[in-house]
This record gives structure tokens, sequence and C-alpha cells, in this order.
């Protein structure tokens, strides 16, 4: 097959920056730019950061996401425009950081296979989809990969994590733990050191104090958050997940459940990997962003096991690697919201532009759920 055989001179032979520069355009045309619909209740913290601007209790879980608006405070971005552009700087910086970490620790074959993984991967373009916070969460959470080897560097990164997002750091460095272990119990070889993890909880859990005496100093009064918001919600996100939970869980890692079911193919080697990674779907009825959610908590197991794991890169055929490449070319982007599949952002993005250009097309103005519920 000629095309299978340029596909992949395409991803071995071509300049990495040529390589680099058409896949991230790919990625991009895939996914499109959005904002999250609660962006501006997120600039609205940033506004003053010490006292707790909202009344509807539902708005509270935002204010334990307190770091970024505290960053857009210290930078003094004032605007809500110039607050989604420092949100996106930092999608920007998670993607490069993870393209020069992998071509900086692995020959050069390696890192074009973990670059075509991570870009079958909806965690690679999520930021981008929805614009907000999620950028520092994952930015944050790259550079506790990085930091590996260097335990004494994952407290304080951990600490500004907790700041950002106490829950989904817990939960996805509780998952690292858990494969640790079960990796430990079974002898098998284990890819990251225990120090590692657990200076990068105990820095979540320092992150998550901080906030409590900042809020406690400050007479910010608020409620349990996101736990208040499943209490809440409860029923609502189990019926989502319920009616279409096909949809959600192939949305989790999209083509990559490719590249998950080849490590599952080692059979005892991979259940280190496999258990806390079927643990974290338990999350999925109790959520209502669903992919969202579940793409940034496995991102750091399946960073450490599959993406970051030279053994694996290695054993991956430039055949496998050029398929799942193609797939990935041809498959839209997998997203659910509240049950809902939705599709790339860029219809979107390129109607709006001819609208402030030629007047085409019917685009409300001021209305974040525009391309997720069109009026």
């Amino acid at each position: 097959m000629p095309i299978f055989d340029r596909i992949e001179r395409f991803i071995y032979q071509s300049k990495p920056s040529r390589l680099i520069a058409i896949a991230l355009a790919i990625s991009f045309f895939k996914t499109g730019f959005w904002y999250m619909p609660n962006l501006a209740a997120a600039w609205v913290i940033s506004r003053n950061p010490f006292r707790n601007p909202f009344t509807d209790p539902r708005f509270h879980y935002l204010v334990w996401s307190w770091f970024s608006p505290f960053l857009a405070w210290c930078l003094h971005i004032r605007n809500q425009q110039s607050f989604l552009y420092f949100h996106l700087l930092f999608s920007f910086a998670f993607t490069f950081l993870f393209i020069a970490f992998v071509w900086r620790k692995f020959e050069d074959r390696e890192a074009r296979t973990a670059l075509v993984l991570f870009l079958a991967l909806p965690v690679s373009t999520t930021a981008y989809f929805f614009i907000g916070m999620d950028g520092i969460t994952l930015f944050l959470m790259m550079m506790l990969l990085i930091a590996r080897q260097r335990a004494w560097l994952a407290l304080p990164i951990g600490a500004l994590l907790g700041m950002q997002h106490f829950e989904q750091g817990a939960v996805a460095f509780g998952a690292l733990l858990a494969a640790w272990i079960l990796a430990l119990v079974l002898k098998t070889e284990r890819l990251y050191r225990i120090r590692w993890v657990l200076a990068s909880l105990a820095g979540l859990t320092l992150g998550k104090i901080i906030l409590l005496v900042i809020f406690n100093h400050f007479g910010m009064h608020l409620n349990s958050g996101r736990l208040f918001m499943v209490q809440t919600y409860k029923d609502m996100y189990a019926n989502w997940f319920y009616y279409h939970f096909e949809y959600i869980l192939w949305s989790v890692f999209g083509v990559g459940w490719i590249m998950v079911a080849k490590y599952a193919d080692q059979g005892k080697l991979a259940v280190h990997f496999l258990i806390p990674a079927c643990g974290l779907m338990v999350l999925l009825p109790f959520v209502g962003d669903e992919t969202r959610v579940l793409a940034i908590v496995t991102f750091p197991l399946v960073a450490a096991c599959l993406l970051l794991n030279p053994g694996f890169l290695r054993s991956l055929s430039g055949r496998l690697v050029t398929a799942i490449f193609g797939i990935w070319l041809i498959v839209p982007y997998p997203w659910v919201f509240a049950g809902k599949p939705l599709g790339s952002m860029f219809p979107y993005n390129l109607a709006y532009v001819l609208h402030r250009l030629f007047g085409w097309f019917n685009v409300p103005t001021n209305s974040p759920m525009w391309p997720i519920a069109p009026l």
C-alpha cells in the first residue's frame, strides 16, 4: 500500500520540525478552539482572589481552582479576553513541554512514536477544545512527570497543582501509587520511583492545606466544591452515563485505545496499569464533563506507563504506529459533554471569522454554549 508507506516515511523520515508542525496543524484542525462556558465566572474570581464573589453555591467549585485566577491577578490581567489568552498560553505550554521533553529524553524514533501516540489521545487537545483551567492543570501534571527523577521538585509543583485542582491531581497520582503497589506485588517492572509519587501526593495535600488557610484567613465561606456538585447532580450525571456510556468510554482514549490494547497484550506485565485505569473509569457516572475529566486524570498514568516508557515505545512497529496515525486522521475528535457527543470546534471558529468579515452565518453574540448547544 503506497499511501501506507508514505505515511510511515512521513512519521519516521521527515524532519522533526516538519513532522511536528504538520501533525499539530492537523490536530488543531480536528479539534478547533473554544473556551470553557464557566471561563467568565473564573475571570470574576481573578478580579479579587481573596473573596468569594458567588452567592450561588453551584459556582463555589470554581474558587477551589484558585491558582490560575490568583496568578492572573498577580500578572495584572484584568479583562476577559486577556484572561482567555492567558489560559491558552498554558495550553500551548503543555503541548510544547511534552514535545520538547520526549525529543530531549528519547532517541529520535521513540520521540516520533511518542508524538503520534500523544496526539491520538483526546487529552492532547482537551485544553484547546475547552480553553480554561485545564491548560494549567495539564501543564503542572507534565512538570511533575518531567520531575520523576527529582522527588524534591515534586513537592512544590504538587502544591501548585493542589491549589489549581486538588481532586484531579489526587485521583491521578493516587492511580500512579496504586500502579506502583501492584507492580511491587506482582514483581513486575516499576517504571518510576515511589518517592516521586509520594512527594507529588504530599505536595497536592500541602496545596489543599494552603488553600484552606487562605480561605479561612480571608473569611471566604465555601461549600465542598466539586463534592457539592456531585451530591447535587448525581442522578443527572448517572443518567447521562447510562444512556451514552459507549460514546463516553470511547472518548476517554479515542484512537489511543489501540495503544492501550497493545500494552494489555503483555498480560501480567500490564496488570499494574490496567487495574488503576479501569478504576478511574468508575468516575464517569459522577461527572458532567466526562471526556474532559477522564482524559486529564488518566494522563499521568498513561504518560508514565506508555507515552514516556521507552521500552514500550520501542516495542511498537512502524506499521502499527502508522495505522494509529492513519486512523486518527480520519476519525472525528471524540468528545462527550453532559452525555452528548460533540464535534470539532473548527467549523464554529470558521463561521465566527466569516461572520465578522462578511456577515455570513447566524452567530450569536456572547454565547459560550453556542457550539455545545447550537441555537
